[in-house]
């Protein structure tokens, strides 16, 4: 299918790993440009260097902690004197801790609602400024089902979740008077290396041989999805081919989640 993507420019938030380096490649090997930020330079290194010599002058790196409202404002300038404009921005940055509610302390319930909720609202917002200059744009939210699924051992990052989908379907509403989509993606089960970590320590408890039995549970499918997957969907979204796609959130589990809402 033909995306129409070629000569695009996007920001991919949390660009040097997982689903945000899946989805910056992708673009790249669609014809967009990209600017992939993220707090290690390290993975965003890698990420460039996954880049073909050929189309290396289409994508940038660039360091950014966006819990410091300055920085955005220098992620959004950078991508505009590089490529000259902003047709997409995909906020990917940031992960909420799980943990016991009684021992995470104010200070850690404020970090990662910082990240994971401020994060995306400023991009979006400073993002959304100037796609409204220009009548068009597509900002999508990758958020996660920790959102629609209430857990004990996961509260600070359901609730982030939640309020990122309320968030999308809002900035939905904004966009719509400026020509701007608005779209949110709930990813589940994605073998990033966040995952691995987690099945490492299961196997460690479990024993290395349940390790496979525990990724086919995950799933009605059988096993967990992969960022590739995650970026092809979102590289849809950013189309033209979903140019009738606005204010949904967008669930992409294997059928994890049973219930009717998402």
């Amino acid at each position: 299918m033909e995306l129409g993507l070629a000569g695009k420019v996007a920001i991919v938030t949390g660009g040097s790993k997982g689903i945000g380096r899946a989805a910056t490649l992708g673009f790249i090997k669609e014809g967009a440009s990209v600017l992939a930020c993220a707090r290690g330079r390290e993975a965003l290194d890698e990420t460039v260097a996954a880049v073909g010599a050929a189309d290396r002058e289409r994508i940038s790196a660039m360091e950014a902690d966006l819990t410091n409202p300055d920085t955005i404002r220098e992620v959004i300038d950078r991508a505009i004197s590089e490529f000259g404009r902003i047709d997409m921005l995909v906020n990917n940055a940031g992960s909420a801790r799980p943990g016991d509610f009684l021992k995470i302390s104010d200070a850690d319930w404020k970090l990662d609602f910082e990240l994971k909720f401020f994060g995306y609202m400023r991009m979006a917002r400073a993002a959304m400024t100037h796609m409204a200059e220009r009548k068009t744009g597509v900002i999508i939210n990758v958020v996660g089902t920790g959102g629609l699924i209430p857990s004990a051992g996961y509260m600070v990052g359901g609730a982030a979740n939640a309020a990122l989908n309320h968030f999308t379907k809002a900035l939905a509403a904004e966009g719509a008077k400026h020509g701007v989509r608005a779209v949110g993606i709930n990813p589940g089960p994605i073998l990033t290396d966040r995952l691995k970590l987690f099945l490492d320590a299961r196997a460690r408890d479990a024993g290395p041989s349940q390790r496979e039995d525990i990724m086919k549970r995950m799933t009605p499918l059988g096993r967990p999805g992969t960022p590739e997957e995650v970026a092809d969907l979102i590289l849809f979204l950013a189309s033209e081919r979903a140019a009738f796609i606005h204010g949904a959130n967008i669930t992409i589990d294997g059928g994890a989640n049973p219930g009717l809402i998402g």
